[in-house]
């Protein structure tokens, strides 16, 4: 059994292969139970094909800690990766691939709202599909904004409004419990990338902007119960993911196009039998 640390799964897994594993996450044989908060973790079981797995990460934020754990189809376990590394690339990787399906050809200005963890990879999963020229970086902590900014060779924008008017493709990754601009400052023909929102009480989307969208989920059954941005207002998917990537349904890009994930097992799964299978090619990871 192989055991990939933070330093091994981001050699093992680039995003151009996360995002591409993505697309066994959507349309394999899948089995995603909801996530359970037990004492401060969060687990989230599953099962993709042949494999099982789950993931077991902290819920207390700031301290990133956790493991997923690949199961073969005899029950034998095929490898531990540190979960939020893992975390981080996958939950990046499903909109890389959302973007790709649904943004236009030649998007070239990205705002990226929220500047914690997860931002990093969500603009190099953007930036993977598209010729993404500018990066806007808006956070509520300026400090956050600036670390981003000249990590990602971005520009800080104070302004949550400004950043979205000027933006092809919005991406949101934060804890917000509250619309993080106002729906009047999007462009028509832009697509948005939602992800930080994963219960009912939380919320990234203005909900006119989320009434008017042709929107696109990873998981139905998990929407339903965890994307606070659809359920605030009632508002029924369009599609899923595999219905996307399999030509069922072609998304209309006006007035905008948003995708909504709350994040399923199977992205773990998928993305962790591609980061192991890679690292064993390359030689990478702890034998145990």
């Amino acid at each position: 059994m192989r055991y990939l640390n933070q330093d091994d799964v981001r050699l093992a897994l680039p995003m151009s292969d996360a995002i591409d594993s993505m697309v066994d996450a959507f349309v394999g044989d899948r089995e995603a139970p909801n996530r359970m908060l037990l004492g401060v973790s969060l687990f989230m079981p599953g099962r993709l094909d042949s494999y099982t797995g789950v993931k077991v990460v902290s819920s207390i934020p700031g301290d990133p800690a956790g493991i997923v754990a690949v199961f073969d189809d005899s029950g034998h376990p095929l490898g531990l990766v540190d979960g939020p590394t893992l975390s981080a690339i996958r939950t990046a990787a499903a909109p890389g691939l959302a973007t790709d399906k649904m943004a236009r050809a030649d998007a070239g200005v990205l705002a990226m709202l929220g500047a914690g963890a997860m931002a990093a990879d969500q603009v190099a999963a953007v930036r993977a599909v598209r010729p993404i020229r500018e990066v806007l970086v808006w956070s509520r902590t300026e400090e956050s904004a600036n670390a981003l900014a000249e990590a990602v060779g971005g520009e800080v924008v104070l302004d949550a409004n400004e950043a979205v008017a000027r933006a092809d493709v919005v991406s949101t990754a934060t804890p917000s419990r509250s619309p993080l601009f106002d729906a009047s400052s999007l462009r028509p023909g832009t697509h948005l990338n939602a992800v930080g929102a994963f219960t009912p009480e939380m919320v990234e989307i203005p909900g006119d902007v989320v009434g008017q969208a042709f929107v696109v989920v990873d998981d139905r059954e998990a929407a339903a119960v965890e994307a606070g941005d659809l359920l605030r207002v009632n508002r029924q998917p369009d599609a899923d993911m595999s219905d996307l990537i399999s030509g069922r349904v072609v998304p209309s890009d006006e007035p905008f196009t948003l995708f909504k994930s709350v994040g399923i097992a199977s992205q773990d799964i998928a993305a962790a039998v591609r980061a192991l299978s890679n690292a064993e090619q390359q030689g990478l990871g702890t034998l145990l």
